[in-house]
């Protein structure tokens, strides 16, 4: 079963190498030739939270820069395609996908946010496509290398979208997932799983990429949980007018991932750190969307919106 593996980056990297180390046949698909070259070349490392080291070596996989991948797919489709692209990025992939001549696959969207999953959806009928959220997390420290920051947990599921499932691709990459390493599980419940990342990555990753501090020192002072406690409320009142179901202890969730990550760097604050474009639009930018939609305002999301897009963009 070949496994693609859409995006490069540090979850792409750390996701597609294990699968590899835990030998199933991967593809990467990556944003630049020179990644794939240099993946092709040296192989890969994951550098483990328990200090082990996995290394993946060269020519036990596939890399190609994505804008190759029709060409190669029209010869030899693949069965699984793990996105792992951030969503400023899905509209440029959808428009190289569009070339293949029939995308017959199941597709697992690992992105943060909402709404990109109807429309990926809509847009290749014959693909099957499922949501993934995790709580993993990982740090690039190169082209090849990645560091994986814990232990977390990715759950896969059906999100409700036109189409119809088939429940065990859903059960073949979580088994999969598994044996490679990661705490995996098939969830009935994955829009509201959804929702509830959605809260707390808008709690927590804007203000830490404003202050441009770790997790965990969110909670060091009075001042920064009130504009936590803003944004969450504002949050949740959009959620109580779409009738969007959340948990009554959401926001202890928020202050516990604070504390579970407090060393951790959130990926909005490391992109604002290296003056990358950002994910701000896919979350606290849903939340303004859905305000909007309820005839509401979200003034606290569309402020932090404006401030991280804002934000100089240059080289890392």
């Amino acid at each position: 079963m070949i496994i693609d593996v859409i995006g490069a980056g540090s979850l792409g990297l750390m996701y597609g190498g294990a699968l590899i180390y835990a030998g199933e046949e991967v593809r990467f698909w990556t944003r630049t030739s020179e990644q794939a070259a240099q993946l092709l070349e040296a192989g890969m490392k994951i550098n483990q939270p328990d200090g082990q080291v996995w290394r993946v070596q060269a020519g036990s996989f596939e890399a190609r820069d994505i804008a190759s991948l029709p060409e190669v797919w029209n010869q030899k489709p693949g069965h699984m395609i793990m996105l792992m692209s951030k969503q400023g990025g899905i509209q440029e992939i959808m428009e190289i996908l569009t070339k293949v001549r029939k995308l017959d696959a199941a597709l697992f969207c690992f992105q943060n946010g909402t709404g990109h999953i109807p429309v990926i959806a809509k847009a290749f009928p014959s693909t099957r496509v499922y949501a993934a959220i995790t709580t993993e997390g990982a740090k690039r420290t190169d082209k090849a290398e990645v560091t994986r920051a814990g232990y977390g947990e990715t759950q896969i599921g059906w999100s409700n979208h036109p189409g119809m499932p088939i429940e065990s691709e859903v059960d073949t990459l979580v088994d999969k997932l598994n044996k490679a390493g990661f705490d995996t599980k098939s969830s009935n419940e994955i829009d509201r799983l959804i929702y509830r990342k959605l809260v707390i990555n808008a709690v927590i990753n804007p203000l830490t990429a404003l202050w441009r501090i770790p997790n965990g020192e969110l909670l060091t002072n009075q001042e920064r949980r009130e504009v936590m406690k803003q944004l969450y409320s504002e949050a949740v009142a959009v959620y109580d007018a779409h009738q969007i179901e959340y948990d009554t202890n959401l926001w202890e969730q928020v202050v516990a991932v604070c504390q579970s990550t407090s060393s951790n760097w959130s990926s909005m604050c490391m992109d604002v750190l290296h003056g990358r474009p950002t994910e701000i639009a896919a979350i606290n930018g849903s939340i303004v969307a859905m305000a909007r939609e309820a005839g509401m305002r979200a003034e606290v999301h569309q402020l932090v919106c404006s401030l991280i897009e804002g934000m100089p963009l240059g080289e890392e």
